[in-house]
């Protein structure tokens, strides 16, 4: 009781740091502040919590589940109990979602929400006779009143499709041919095989992505680009290629020289395209009892071509979640514990702005 009681006093004065950047005229419909934690009595559980912006009233939802992302509709999760689909609501009820179904023949099921939360595409795969992936790519909006198969892949021998990003109109998807089973070979997720998806009402148009699609690096999309993460021998550090999608313009930032911080991830460019962040982390005996884990918050200035260092180090895994304060600051998660930290981008001032980690708004339409 004394955790809660602590929880909900550090959520309330967190829910005005996140409500900085929103227009008012949103507080006057139903809104929560949407986070996720451990579960303090069983960690295999994970707690979904919806704090009312205008009441502070508090609803708690415990689910044994992974891939938790937010939507208009509600929190969409994978349910590894049941092996589902779920969609959990403000209103405390935890549903079968209502269209991505997942059946006993599915092999992998994956998904990806548009920057407004109001579009969703999903990828299932199933395995065929002779062991191959097929894998269909769907969309619609979150509310499922428009849903279309875009197309079919496969089959392919341990080759799949993964949705990775929209862009910056909705109408376009940037999508991974992915190795089956190639997750977990790094600390943050690295990608190769990229190409986009033009989508309207006549059908779907694919198209290449600029670059040396075969590099397995780190990738970000935002603000119309495409960032990736390419190691720099010359430097013993990673340049941030910049490569424009609309106007096919390009550069290159150089390198930080990082010592023994080896591992980058998680890129997030800001919304108009002036910065980005990712993390950069030192990891020894990785997924071994032994491991540890510092991590940096590195700042790339995309309009004069320059990174460096804007934090200092913290104890695991980080994912930027986005800007705040006129992009003089950053909302930061920790992968792998409870909290949410607000990083200043100019002096690298560090406040843990909530006990929980925080997944976004959520508004009734």
């Amino acid at each position: 009781m004394r955790r809660l009681l602590l929880l909900i006093l550090i959520l309330l004065p967190a829910a005005a740091v996140f409500a900085q950047d929103s227009a008012q005229p949103a507080l006057q419909r139903q809104s929560w502040d949407v986070f996720i934690r451990r579960n303090t009595v069983s960690p295999l559980l994970t707690d979904l919590i919806f704090l009312h912006l205008l009441t502070g009233d508090q609803s708690t939802i415990s689910a044994f589940g992974e891939r938790f992302t937010l939507t208009e509709s509600g929190v969409i999760f994978y349910a590894l109990d049941e092996e589902k689909v779920k969609l959990a609501k403000a209103d405390g009820i935890i549903r079968d979602h209502p269209f991505i179904n997942v059946t006993s023949g599915t092999h992998r099921v994956d998904w990806v929400a548009s920057k407004d939360k109001g579009q969703i595409a999903w990828t299932i795969s199933r395995k065929v006779g002779d062991g191959q992936l097929i894998t269909a790519l769907w969309l619609a909006d979150v509310a499922g009143a428009e849903i279309r198969e875009l197309l079919v892949y496969g089959p392919r021998a341990g080759i799949q499709l993964l949705p990775v990003a929209f862009g910056a109109d909705d109408a376009e998807l940037f999508m991974e041919v992915y190795a089956d089973g190639s997750e977990g070979l790094s600390p943050y997720a690295r990608r190769a095989g990229l190409f986009a998806l033009r989508i309207d009402e006549g059908g779907v148009v694919t198209g290449s992505l600029p670059g040396d699609q075969t590099c397995f690096c780190p990738v970000g999309f935002g603000a119309g680009s495409m960032l990736r993460l390419a190691p720099s021998p010359e430097l013993n550090g990673l340049d941030v290629e910049v490569f424009g999608l609309d106007d096919g313009e390009s550069q290159v930032i150089p390198a930080l020289s990082r010592g023994n911080y080896r591992d980058a991830g998680n890129i997030l460019v800001s919304a108009d395209g002036a910065l980005a962040v990712y993390a950069l982390s030192q990891v020894r005996h990785f997924a071994s009892e032994q491991e540890e884990i510092r991590t940096v918050l590195v700042l790339v200035d995309l309009e004069n071509g320059r990174q460096r260092i804007a934090s200092g180090p913290m104890p695991d895994l980080a994912r930027p979640i986005s800007f705040t304060d006129e992009n003089r600051a950053v909302l930061v998660a920790l992968e792998r514990s409870d909290g949410t930290l607000k990083i200043d981008l100019e002096d690298g001032q560090m406040i843990e702005v909530a006990a929980a980690t925080y997944l976004g708004r959520l508004g009734e339409r």
